[in-house]
């Protein structure tokens, strides 16, 4: 069973392990304890196998980042962690999504999102755009 909580300090370790495990130039330490209070962890029987960050401004939010550990993922964790963050009170969602990540591209619009503009050379890794993506609730 799955379960999402909020995300406290001693979870940072299994945080930042699933990070490095999931992108090529990982947020460091110090980005997830800068805001280790918008972040929610899903864990499976205990253990952390994912993350979301949501932050929320007045009406509206932003989705920061998520992951879902290499060796869970296929399991339906990215869909409750999605679940779990559009229940917060916003009407309008922001996010950013690799031009190249297709996968995340159709989880997101299988809730609505819609691709609103391109940033281009975005991430400093490879130089890849992003899309930014919107859903109006």
């Amino acid at each position: 069973m799955i379960t999402i909580e909020k995300s406290v300090t001693a979870d940072l370790p299994a945080i930042i392990e699933i990070e490095e495990r999931s992108f090529s130039k990982p947020w460091s330490k110090n980005q997830f304890e800068g805001s280790i209070n918008n972040f929610y962890t899903a864990k499976k029987d205990g253990k952390i196998v994912g993350f979301i960050g949501v932050q929320l401004i007045e009406d509206e939010a932003h989705i920061l980042h998520m992951a879902v550990d290499p060796a869970f993922r296929g399991q339906g964790i990215s869909k409750k962690m999605m679940e779990f963050a559009l229940n917060f009170p916003a009407r309008k969602w922001f996010l950013e999504v690799r031009a190249g990540n297709i996968a995340a591209q159709k989880l997101y619009e299988s809730y609505g999102f819609k691709v609103i503009s391109r940033r281009r050379k975005y991430y400093q890794d490879n130089d890849e755009d992003a899309l930014i993506m919107e859903l109006m609730v």
